[in-house]
């Protein structure tokens, strides 16, 4: 391990008392004095194979708290034998020694804090209680001096994680690197293909499009080939779930946001955007012509896997990519007719009067939090293993595992080995491979997969689907990847909010769930239009333009903060 220029300065500096000592003792802490022999970094071991002696690991004691963890429980060797921590310690010479939390990992976590024992990193959901009671030591000059990479990786949203007294006391996982581009996730229209096909696999770009697509399938598909009615699409009702997301999201209200973004920087709800009249009426078109499941706002999830999806009586369906995605099996195990082209293809639609579709959100700042605590003994090291972690080399460990096991080089790039791309296509449960290389383990300390490596795979190569050679998945990556939204300055929007603003953004989002039934299941266009204006009524009644001033006050406000403002 290299050691920093202060401890070589050290050394020279007391080279005699050192050699009369037989060992080099350095305090790398900056706050106490004594360090544990746990956690020393100079401590002499057994002889290297050049017949030096080789240094002992610095243990870096850390909790996990913020659940997610791998499916090895405390005390498992995998912890701390894996081949990742392996790497690792033979990169950094620096070995991790955890305890994970099962069950409610807060309540766990808090008395582990009330005791004052705690270790030198915490992995938690809300670093706020943390760092108020100054447990999570300030970041800032750790990260100047030993986290260039980290800095790079995180580029402007460490601005987003400053304090009012411009420390940085917590860093994130599942950020958006800077620069980097997310894959193709997200909400989008799925069709079946046999069904596409057949139809002359006509374009699918816009809602009228979309209409007569599905007029054309009630045409020509009105019930299956048992006899059941055939629906031009489906839905269901889990707090509307994917289908109410899925339809704002194509007009271009970021993914799971509920909001429309003005170009004034003003937040309002989606119900309020230019747009939002056409896009309501588009689902309210498809009910009264029978063109859409009239079960699709009332029946529960479960019930439409096993009666409409499974039962192969949906032609079409607005939601999450992955909602259809598994159906294939299930047809190909029935052993339907043609069931080898009965899986669903993915579209992204737009609205006349819409925005650009905003079907995935990414955020910058990510999410989570890890803090490095006032008990470090060695802070420097926790933040090297950190700056580590964020480089390519270090990402891509730990996403994927040391190179050679599942994994190797061909060509210069990175490649799945044959006998685990075998595996993964086999659909083996992740944890037997997770146990064999390590991947995952490490991977929520300040990781993230979103965007491309620079050998232009996926960070987790199992996921990629030019690795796999996925067509379907190459497919889906194709249709949806130009629709991600940054949403790095809309996400937590209330906080700080006083209780009587918290309240009334409660009520308005509970208005927006419940009383868009009545708008989209209107049976005339005078209904519907009656019932479009009570819907945007009542939002305002119970309070939406004091929730949109505060949300977009915080917009502004996040908007400054990262440009370093």
């Amino acid at each position: 391990m290299k050691r920093d220029v202060r401890f070589i300065s050290f050394i020279v500096v007391a080279v005699v008392c050192a050699a009369l000592l037989n060992a080099c003792v350095a305090n790398q802490n900056t706050n106490t004095p004594n360090q544990s022999e746990g956690n020393t970094g100079t401590n002499k071991g057994t002889n290297g194979a050049n017949g030096t002696e080789k240094e002992e690991p610095i243990v870096l004691t850390i909790v996990n708290a913020a659940g997610g963890t791998p499916n090895f429980p405390t005390g498992d060797p995998f912890w701390e034998d894996n081949p990742v921590a392996k790497a690792l310690e033979e990169k950094l010479n620096i070995k991790l020694k955890w305890e994970v939390f099962s069950g409610v990992g807060k309540d766990k976590l808090n008395v582990v804090l009330a005791s004052g024992e705690y270790p030198d990193i915490i992995m938690l959901s809300d670093p706020t209680k943390i760092i108020a009671d100054q447990i999570a030591i300030s970041l800032n000059e750790l990260i100047d001096q030993y986290g260039p990479d980290l800095k790079k990786k995180f580029g402007s949203a460490l601005n987003m994680l400053k304090q009012s007294n411009g420390n940085i006391y917590h860093l994130t996982n599942s950020y958006l690197p800077e620069g980097a581009t997310p894959p193709g996730f997200g909400y989008s229209l799925q069709v079946r293909t046999d069904i596409f096909e057949a139809l002359g696999s006509p374009k699918l770009e816009t809602s009228d499009d979309v209409y007569n697509y599905l007029k054309s399938v009630k045409e020509k598909y009105p019930i299956t080939s048992d006899g059941q009615t055939m629906y031009p699409m489906s839905g269901f009702n889990r707090n509307w779930g994917s289908p109410y997301f899925g339809m704002i999201a194509m007009a271009g209200s970021p993914a799971d946001s509920k909001l429309y973004i003005r170009e004034d920087d003003s937040v309002k709800y989606w119900p309020k955007a230019p747009w939002a009249e056409e896009v309501i009426q588009f689902y309210n078109k498809l009910y009264r012509e029978g063109l859409i499941d009239p079960e699709a706002f009332t029946q529960d999830y479960a019930a439409w896997q096993k009666s409409k999806l499974y039962a192969a009586r949906i032609a079409a369906h607005i939601g999450g990519w992955n909602q259809t995605f598994d159906v294939l099996k299930t047809y190909t195990d029935a052993k339907l007719p043609n069931a080898e082209k009965m899986y669903f293809q993915n579209f992204v639609f737009k609205f006349p009067s819409g925005d650009k579709p905003a079907i995935f959100s990414a955020s910058k700042k990510g999410t989570g939090a890890l803090v490095i605590t006032d008990k470090a003994k060695n802070p420097e090291e926790a933040m090297k293993l950190l700056n580590y972690l964020t480089t390519e080399e270090g990402n891509f460990l730990a996403m994927n595992g040391p190179e050679g096991i599942q994994w190797e080089k061909l060509d210069g790039k990175p490649a799945l080995k044959k006998s685990y791309l075998d595996r993964w296509l086999a659909g083996e449960a992740q944890v037997n491979i997770e146990k064999e290389t390590g991947m995952n383990h490490y991977s929520r300390l300040v990781g993230s997969d979103l965007g491309q490596t620079s050998w232009g795979t996926y960070w987790i190569l199992k996921d990629d689907p030019i690795a796999t050679n996925n067509t379907r998945m190459q497919q889906k990556d194709q249709a949806l990847s130009p629709y991600w939204y940054d949403a790095t300055t809309i996400g937590n929007l209330m906080a700080g909010a006083d209780t009587d603003t918290v309240a009334k953004q409660q009520a308005v989002d509970k208005r927006l769930y419940e009383n868009a039934f009545s708008v989209i299941l209107a049976k005339s266009d005078t209904e519907f239009e009656t019932e479009f204006a009570e819907f945007l009524k009542e939002l305002d009644a119970v309070g939406a333009v004091a929730v949109e001033e505060y949300m977009t006050k915080m917009h502004k406000q996040y908007k400054q903060q990262l440009s370093g403002e």
